[in-house]
């Protein structure tokens, strides 16, 4: 480890220790990397480890909207762009400038053109945040108008990659947002079209989505994360599928997309409700690092299902689930199922949503919505 990485891996581990929420912490870390490695711009992302794909966004130095559109259509377009994250992650040290990317033609490339130059900047890093579980927990650019980035600040940039990435894990669920105003009510829909744009939108779901804090709000740019979303979906090949974002005031949402049939046009309707907890077990099960069976101990114990019941369900003896859950209880820092139900319900994933929320019955009844609004930019 660096002479860097040896003083600033403990205070990024205590400002993830001490942050009230996510957001606090990603902040908290763009300033502490900015006193190593001076930026005027940055950009700070949690990504799902396995799409690598943004489930909350955090920037300053930016100016106007229109840099919004342009790094979604650059990140997620169909034309190839040098440098994207998804090109980076399986290097063995995922950091890279703008220069590097782009074969010492940085001047040449769309990225520069559309992005850099018109906010009077003129070098890019780039990096991803892989954990000590290997794991892609977030992504992260810096961006100034000179000089050039050196070797010896990429190098202090990589020697923190994974201390970044497991507070990054270890905040993930954690919320200490206030209760923000009620807002539009009725079904969240969004059509993007195959152009990305947004054919239409519905009241509730431009709430959803000023509320991720992708960009300011009452403009087009509010909806880069359905954009983003419908992009991927057609990329990915499939008809349909499911994500999990997080809005700045903390609220978990899956959002479900799914290619319209009407023709091969590439249309997207996308929907956005609350996430419920077989939504988010599978992100807490990676995030607490547990095993293939502990995960499926975890799904039935979320059930209400008892320790015979699981050890029935999937063919083990109860002394073998009783280890499971030991592990499981161990891992996530919580004395037995009223602790971890208060963990993955009620003190992490779903303050202040009510009750009702649950799966398979467990915490049945009806459902307790979002509050849509604004809190933060």
């Amino acid at each position: 480890m660096t002479a860097v990485g040896q003083r600033l891996g403990p205070v990024i581990h205590d400002a993830a220790v001490r942050a009230p929420d996510g957001h606090a912490f990603r902040r908290r870390v763009l300033e502490l990397l900015g006193d190593q490695v001076p930026f005027d711009a940055a950009c700070l992302a949690t990504t799902e480890p396995h799409s690598m794909l943004p489930t909350s966004l955090t920037t300053v130095g930016y100016q106007g909207t229109d840099v919004y559109a342009a790094v979604l259509d650059i990140e997620y377009g169909v034309q190839p762009e040098p440098g994207r994250f998804v090109t980076m992650r399986d290097r063995p040290v995922p950091v890279q400038t703008h220069r590097e990317a782009t074969g010492d033609r940085p001047r040449s490339s769309r990225f520069y053109a559309d992005v850099l130059a018109p906010q009077g900047l003129e070098h890019e890093v780039r990096m991803i945040f892989r954990g000590s579980d290997r794991l892609a927990w977030g992504a992260c650019t810096l961006a100034r108008s000179g000089p050039e980035f050196t070797d010896d600040e990429s190098a202090a940039l990589a020697a923190v990659l994974t201390d970044v990435a497991d507070g990054l894990r270890g905040t993930l669920f954690r919320d200490a947002a206030p209760a923000v105003p009620a807002g539009a009510g009725g079904p969240a829909v969004v059509v993007v079209g195959r152009d990305g744009t947004i054919e239409t939108w519905s009241d509730a779901a431009r709430d959803y989505l000023e509320r991720l804090g992708w960009g300011p709000a009452g403009v087009p740019e509010s909806a880069v994360p359905a954009v983003v979303l419908a992009g991927w979906l057609r990329r990915s090949g499939r008809l349909s599928d499911a994500w999990r974002v997080r809005t700045l005031d903390g609220r978990w949402v899956l959002v479900r997309g799914g290619l319209l049939p009407d023709g091969g046009t590439g249309r997207v309707v996308l929907t956005f409700e609350p996430a419920s907890v077989s939504a988010l077990a599978p992100l807490l099960a990676t995030a607490y690092h547990l095993t293939r069976r502990e995960r499926e101990v975890l799904g039935h114990l979320l059930a209400d299902r008892t320790r015979e019941e699981i050890a029935r369900a999937l063919f083990l003896s109860p002394y073998t689930v009783q280890d499971h859950l030991k592990s499981i209880y161990a891992k996530t820092g919580t004395t037995g199922r009223r602790g971890l139900v208060s963990l993955v319900v009620r003190e992490e994933c779903f303050p202040r949503l009510g009750g009702g929320l649950g799966m398979d019955g467990w915490f049945a009844g009806p459902s307790g919505r979002t509050s849509p609004g604004r809190t933060d930019q």
